[in-house]
């Protein structure tokens, strides 16, 4: 099966979206109780795994399983956990978020920066559910819309390109109609996103284009980017990446 562009353009930076280990830090500091001896932790949507190794070193008597299904994301994880020194209790497998190899109740942490909505944001926690153990915890963060009337400009892009885009409170209702517990949420800071993401996109622009130049489909999702990237530059407060720490009741 042929892979789409837009793996092969993400595959040159070293993150898929905006966020840093702060913010990793940040939203697993929210769980009371991280798991000890033996927990059990998946990231899903992992990329290329800057994250992964953040909840690894944060977590170091814990165990992880990364998922991507772009395998040469997992190749660029491995390499990082062979360099860490984390083979025995980190590892990879290829799989979709909406179809993963595993049991019901099998973690104690499932975690999932910038890729919930993918599948949309209610499916992706009422399955991701599934796999969580009772008392265990979920962190999902993902983009909304942080105003009920954004600029005229930004709402036309969205609808275009990500027409499933909701206000930050909706994604509150989601979790709650869940049967979870909301702990906590917050903001990523813009400036994390011009940091960690836009910032990065516009560097790599020109080199982008010049290498996909006879690629009709990279050239409209590398436009797109572009788009997205001038829409953040004027409405930066409108949208962002929102946070969520919940709990599966015992």
């Amino acid at each position: 099966m042929e892979t789409h562009p837009v793996f092969k353009i993400f595959e040159s930076f070293p993150r898929q979206g905006a966020g840093d280990d702060e913010h990793t830090e940040k939203a697993f500091s929210i769980i009371r109780e991280p798991p000890g001896g033996g927990g059990e932790i998946l990231d899903v949507g992992c990329g290329k795994g800057v994250q992964t190794m953040a909840l690894a070193r944060l977590c170091p008597s814990c165990r992880i399983i990364a998922t991507d299904i772009h395998q040469p994301f997992l190749d660029a994880v491995d390499e990082k956990i062979a360099a860490e020194g984390f083979s025995g209790r980190v590892k990879t497998v290829c799989a979709s978020m909406d179809d993963l190899p595993f049991g019901e109740e099998s973690f104690d942490i499932i975690w999932a920066e910038g890729c919930s909505s993918i599948i949309g944001i209610e499916n992706a926690v009422r399955y991701w559910k599934k796999l969580l153990k009772q008392g265990g915890y979920m962190m999902i963060s993902d983009i909304f819309w942080f105003t009920e009337t954004p600029s005229d400009e930004a709402r036309e892009f969205f609808a275009e390109f990500h027409p499933a885009m909701m206000i930050e409170e909706k994604g509150s209702e989601i979790i709650r109609n869940a049967g979870l517990e909301l702990v906590g949420s917050f903001r990523l800071p813009s400036r994390v996103w011009e940091e960690s993401f836009y910032g990065k996109l516009r560097e790599k622009f020109g080199e982008l284009e010049e290498e996909y130049a006879d690629d009709e489909v990279a050239l409209m999702v590398i436009e797109g980017l572009k788009r997205q990237t001038k829409i953040f530059e004027k409405y930066p407060d409108e949208f962002g990446n929102t946070y969520y720490v919940m709990r599966k009741p015992l």
